[in-house]
């Protein structure tokens, strides 16, 4: 059991070792020295024959007290020791063991129950000291009781091999065997002091210091052994101890040191209780490390060794740095200025700069921040040694601002060419009014695209406009050659009544001054309206089926064919015309247009390229006259109508008798009138008078009328 001790309760600090002499209650406590000091020397035996000083430990019952203390472990933790709490070297050390004449014979009976009150004491001022310790440090404390529980087991171990050893002794009244006890006893406790010193200079070498729980485990030690000691011998009567032989200890000694399932038990439990700490040390350590990982990955600070745009930005939060790039460096870009001839300027903010520096941050930051706590720390560990370098990409403007910003400016400055052209017409004097020449401003729009973004790319300046000219195609002065009258038509009529003149010169306010748009169709019949008295129009002479009869509106069959002679001039392609059922004086055969309200109009199309102008008005010698204002034709041709007669239908004579009439008189009542047949031709001819071309333009056909002669019966 002792030996299982002095294993179990080795530790870096020396101890304090308790031996029991060989009196029965006289103790001598030796304190251990202190780191460095020298190994303690081996006693001599007084001259009385006692053992002064000298250690007397039965064999199988040396204990040695080792390691650290309740106290020393408080001193690990921080804590101090108290006064209350004093070191085992506080003990008295006695002189040596007493004579045997100063102990006094006791029956052996009252001696176990002193011993067993003795016990009991020590047992409660170990519980109290326990008590103490436990208040001040949980860890410490219990390792104190758990030693105190093994020296309680060892101490009742101890009493009963000595209770065993009386038995087969048959008892303690023969004083002759108790002094070979005895004898043998002083002799095993010499062995065992010399075992001891051995034990405590190898103890030393391992340790620095003792500590108090140590001592007080050792102190209960010696209380054991001081009670082996006493039940293994009786003090003799002459107050001298007698040695013991060799052959006495060989015949009557104890029985060998036997490990019992207390040892076993004792030893299991201190294996049990050192692999605990080893586990809470080896804890410790982990969690240790595990703070320390985890205070370095939950940084509120970007990682060491990353950088954007070659700024250490370890020290910034991330509010921090989407901060400073947003008010201290993007600014730097968002407002580089350029100014345009004029004075007018721009921003690179104003034409949609942007960056990606929000995005950058984020990646910055939250790189290493998802995964295993050992993942990210290693992630961290790399960066610090390999440094991440985050670089930002910035767009100097937006093409789409940048394309509406030119536009913008562009409106500002160009100005379109003004061609030559024609303003107005006035229907009074004949004549077109034209709008002057101008030359055109355009600004060079991809130039001046290029020049901002070149500007901005160096941090701001200037740009310049770039503007071309562009000269008209066709001046005041040639266009003014170009238009004038196209051509024209007159007819005669000097020889109309006054109502026909009336409806002549009212039919024609109503044509002057039409204009025509390219692509245009005139119809007379539209323009001039129904022909009422309501409106002005007067009764006069007119071609009705064939006859000749009084209409309203009458004459103005002479406004729609000189319109048809100067439309057909002017190069109007006719649409509609329809020729008289008679010929007519004021125009040629196959050259007339006659109009009807309900069944005949006169119809033509502009086909120029140009608006054309329709005037007519009636002269002071009641000529009929109408002209077409327009474009030219090319190259100074002009058109001519021709009408040819293909055909004369010779009338009749008819006669018929009247009762008006004598015998032998004749009265013409219808003067005969041949038909015909007629051609009209479009002929277009050149500056120089050649003809270009001749084309059928349409054909006609006129009634004859038969002559009717009365004679009288």
């Amino acid at each position: 059991m002792a030996e299982t001790m002095e294993k179990l309760a080795a530790a870096p600090e020396s101890g304090v070792e308790v031996r029991r002499t060989g009196g029965r209650s006289g103790r001598a406590v030796k304190n251990a020295a202190g780191p460095g000091s020298a190994a303690p020397k081996k006693r001599k035996p007084s001259p009385d024959g006692g053992n002064r000083g000298t250690p007397s430990i039965g064999k199988g019952t040396r204990s040695a007290a080792k390691g650290k203390g309740p106290n020393d472990g408080m001193a690990d933790l921080g804590m101090k020791k108290t006064d209350k709490e004093k070191p085992s070297s506080a003990i008295k050390q006695t002189d040596g063991a007493k004579p045997a004449s100063a102990i006094k014979k006791t029956d052996p009976a009252k001696a176990d129950s002193a011993k067993k009150k003795s016990g009991d004491g020590e047992k409660k001022a170990s519980s109290r000291k326990e008590a103490k310790t436990a208040d001040k440090t949980g860890a410490a404390a219990k390792g104190s009781k758990a030693e105190e529980r093994l020296v309680t087991l060892s101490e009742k171990s101890a009493e009963d091999r000595a209770k065993d050893a009386r038995k087969r002794r048959g008892g303690e009244d023969d004083p002759a065997k108790a002094e070979a006890r005895k004898k043998r006893s002083d002799s095993n406790e010499a062995k065992a002091e010399t075992e001891e010193t051995k034990a405590d200079a190898a103890t030393k070498r391992k340790s620095s210091g003792g500590t108090k729980a140590k001592a007080e485990a050792g102190e209960a030690e010696a209380k054991t052994r001081s009670r082996d000691s006493g039940r293994a011998s009786k003090p003799t009567g002459s107050g001298k101890k007698k040695k013991h032989s060799k052959s006495s200890r060989r015949s009557g000694g104890e029985p060998p040191k036997q490990f019992g399932i207390f040892d076993i038990a004792n030893a299991c439990l201190a294996i049990a209780i050192l692999t605990i700490i080893a586990l809470g040390v080896r804890q410790h350590g982990q969690y240790a490390d595990f703070v320390r990982m985890r205070e370095a990955v939950d940084s509120q600070t970007f990682y060491e060794g990353t950088t954007v745009e070659g700024v250490d930005v370890s020290r910034m939060t991330y509010a921090n740095a989407l901060d400073y790039w947003k008010s201290r460096v993007e600014p730097r870009y968002a407002n580089r200025t350029v100014t345009l001839d004029g004075g007018a300027s721009v921003t690179a903010g104003e034409l949609g700069y942007s960056s990606d520096y929000e995005s950058v941050l984020s990646a910055a930051w939250s790189a290493g921040r998802r995964g295993s706590l050992e993942q990210r720390f290693q992630m961290l560990s790399a960066r610090q040694e390999n440094p991440v370098a985050y670089s930002i990409t910035r767009t100097d403007y937006n093409p789409e601002l940048m394309e509406e910003y030119v536009r913008q400016t562009a409106e500002r400055i160009d100005r379109p060419v003004r061609e030559g052209a024609i303003e107005s017409f006035n229907t009074e004097t004949f004549e077109f009014v034209f709008t002057e020449a101008e030359v055109g401003l355009e600004l060079d729009r991809e130039a001046l695209k290029q020049s901002i973004g070149e500007a901005i790319r160096q941090g701001g300046g200037s740009a310049s406009f770039v503007i071309r000219q562009i000269e008209p195609q066709v001046s005041t002065e040639e266009i003014a050659s170009q238009y004038g009258l196209i051509n024209y038509a007159i007819t005669n009529a000097s020889s109309s009544s006054r109502a026909r003149l009336n409806n002549i010169k009212l039919a024609m306010s109503l044509i002057n001054g039409k204009r025509l748009a390219p692509g245009e169709t005139f119809s007379f019949n539209e323009t001039v309206g129904q022909r009422t008295t309501s409106r002005g129009f007067k009764k006069a002479t007119a071609y009705s089926g064939g006859d000749v009869t009084e209409e309203v509106g009458g004459g103005i069959c002479q406004v729609s064919t000189t319109l048809f002679n100067a439309a057909v001039k002017a190069d109007m392609e006719i649409v509609e015309r329809h020729n008289h059922s008679l010929t007519v004086a004021y125009v040629d055969k196959g050259k007339d247009a006659t109009v009807d309200w309900n069944s005949q109009d006169f119809k033509f199309k502009n086909t120029s390229d140009d608006d054309v102008y329709i005037c007519c008005y009636l002269t002071d010698d009641k000529r009929v006259r109408f002209g077409v204002f327009g474009k030219l034709l090319p190259n100074g041709e002009s058109i001519t109508l021709d009408a040819v007669t293909t055909e004369v239908i010779q009338y009749e004579t008819q006669y018929e008798p009247s009762p008006l009439l004598a015998r032998g008189e004749t009265y013409v009542l219808q003067p005969g009138r041949n038909g015909y047949k007629a051609e009209a031709y479009k002929v277009r001819w050149d500056a120089n008078g050649n003809q270009i071309s001749r084309e059928l333009l349409c054909k006609s056909v006129y009634k004859k009328k038969n002559e009717i002669i009365q004679y009288g019966t």
